[in-house]
This record gives C-alpha cells, sequence and structure tokens, in this order.
C-alpha cells in the first residue's frame, strides 16, 4: 500500500479556495489580518487566570462545605 502525503495539498481545495477567495473580492470583503498577539497572550495567559480562578473559587466554597476547618 503506497504512503500518502498528508501535506501535499489538494486540487479541488485549490480550486474551492480560489472560488471563495473571489467570492469575497467580488463581495467586498476583505481578507483576515494577521494578529499580533503572541502565543503566551493567546493561549498561557487565559489558562493561568481560568486556573486561578478555578482555585480561588473552589477555596472560597470549601469552607461553607465543611471541606477545612
Amino acid at each position: 500500500m503506497p504512503e500518502e502525503n498528508w501535506t501535499e495539498e489538494n486540487p479541488e481545495d485549490a480550486e474551492a479556495d480560489a472560488r471563495a477567495d473571489a467570492i469575497f473580492r467580488e463581495a467586498g470583503i476583505p481578507a483576515p489580518q494577521p494578529t499580533n498577539r503572541s502565543f503566551l497572550v493567546a493561549v498561557i495567559l487565559p489558562v493561568i487566570v481560568t486556573g486561578v480562578l478555578l482555585i480561588a473559587g473552589l477555596w472560597m466554597f470549601a469552607g461553607p462545605l465543611g471541606l477545612y476547618n
């Protein structure tokens, strides 16, 4: 069985992308601007903030539930 090249772009996909780009150009929809946000700000920081909020929330409700003295 021959190996498939998973990184090769399918010509049908390229054709569909070109048609979609043409439709966007005709409708006057601009191409999306690339973001300048780093991986730290986009992924790591929200994960840390969410973790801190979860820990604080659990700690706040642990007393009334009798989980610590």
